[in-house]
């Protein structure tokens, strides 16, 4: 999705400066609020050359404009760059991308091992960065960062950030050692569209609509999700990296207490990991714990009791003991009894058997 250039410096009335795409450009022309003909009160410029610039609709076809529209330079008028290989690409791809990071609140940069939140205060797309032999570039995306975390990366990216997507053409090396002795970081990141957002994107933008709702879903994806920004600071871009004032001390301090922290903060994990093992542990033997009491209760329960039927079984034999002596001692007396009885009866007998004068005498 090739296209020519989509972005264009607006100077207004007041000299205030404002960078504007192709869509917006049209649109300013509809309302009457720029002029592009003729070409002394044109208020469009280049933002390579400074040359004037007038925004133009795409192709048209059955009487329909199609295709993205662009800015081109006025009848009669060369850039000095012709011939030249221009400083950066243009492509629908990077157009949304920029369209969306340009307003930005927060996201998170992936490279190598490292990921950085970054919180933007200030945002400026397609920032001209001139150098001091006069010689300049044009950056996709400068951001004064507010803060960031860790903290120390403030420091390291002397706060701010250059982010260069491209598609297919990353930087010249010239671009990426010349903003690194003026102490500008830059990240190469590739412009590729999420896969929740693959679907929704056309061809070719043929409405502000569509490159704003585009745009909208990337920095949903960026600034809401879990989703970083990967890219690349090059080797030769960090060999030539100057840190600006006072910012590497500042960052190596910081990133020294940073890195004590993170220790810390593991031997806390690793002890309260620790701690949770043994507490679980202590859970489990208190359960043992409480689960043997129990035990020992059931026991001392049935212990009492059989030492109850025992105590019960000892009076038990008592009362068998004198139920014995008392059955004796009546066994003793039936006998007595008995013998009286039998005494009696032999008695009586005697004296039935005597005649009526012993009787009357009373002898035996």
């Amino acid at each position: 999705m090739a296209v020519s250039k989509f972005y264009a410096k607006w100077k207004k009335p007041s000299g205030e400066e404002k960078l504007v795409n192709a869509f917006e450009a049209l649109a300013l022309k509809g309302r009457a609020q720029i002029e592009t003909t003729p070409k002394e009160k044109a208020t469009l410029y280049d933002i390579e050359t400074g040359l004037k610039v007038a925004p133009k609709h795409g192709h048209k076809k059955e009487g329909l404009y199609q295709g993205q529209p662009y800015f081109t330079y006025y009848p009669g008028e060369e850039s000095p760059l012709k011939g030249m290989d221009g400083s950066f690409e243009y492509s629908s791809e990077l157009n949304a991308f920029i369209e969306a990071f340009k307003s930005i609140k927060r996201f998170q940069i992936g490279y190598g091992e490292h990921t950085t939140f970054i919180f933007p205060k200030t945002i400026s797309p397609m920032k001209r960065v001139v150098f001091e032999d006069e010689d300049f570039v044009i950056l996709k995306i400068w951001i004064e960062i507010d803060e960031t975390y860790p903290y120390s990366e403030y420091y390291r990216l002397n706060g701010q950030l250059g982010i260069e997507f491209y598609k297919t053409k990353r930087p010249e090396p010239v671009k990426r050692i010349k903003l690194a002795k003026e102490g500008v970081p830059l990240l190469e990141a590739k412009a590729q569209f999420p896969e929740s957002t693959k679907i929704y994107v056309p061809e070719e933008f043929v409405s502000s609509e569509q490159i704003r709702g585009i745009a909208e879903r990337v920095r949903e994806v960026y600034q809401e999700r879990n989703y970083k920004l990967y890219g690349t600071f090059d080797r030769y871009h960090l060999e030539a990296f100057v840190f600006l004032d006072d910012n590497e001390r500042k960052y190596h301090t910081l990133k020294t207490y940073e890195d004590q922290c993170q220790e810390l903060e593991a031997e806390i994990k690793r002890l309260s990991e620790s701690f949770h093992q043994k507490n679980e542990k202590v859970n489990q033997l208190r359960e043992e714990i409480k689960q043997a009491e129990i035990r020992l209760r059931h026991y001392c329960e049935k212990e009492e009791y059989y030492k109850k039927l025992e105590k019960d079984n000892e009076l038990l034999k008592e009362e068998k003991k004198q139920l014995q002596s008392k059955q004796e001692c009546l066994i003793a007396e039936s006998q007595n009894l008995h013998k009286v009885i039998d005494e009696a009866k032999a008695k009586e007998e005697r004296v039935n058997n005597r005649n009526w004068l012993q009787r009357l005498l009373n002898r035996d």
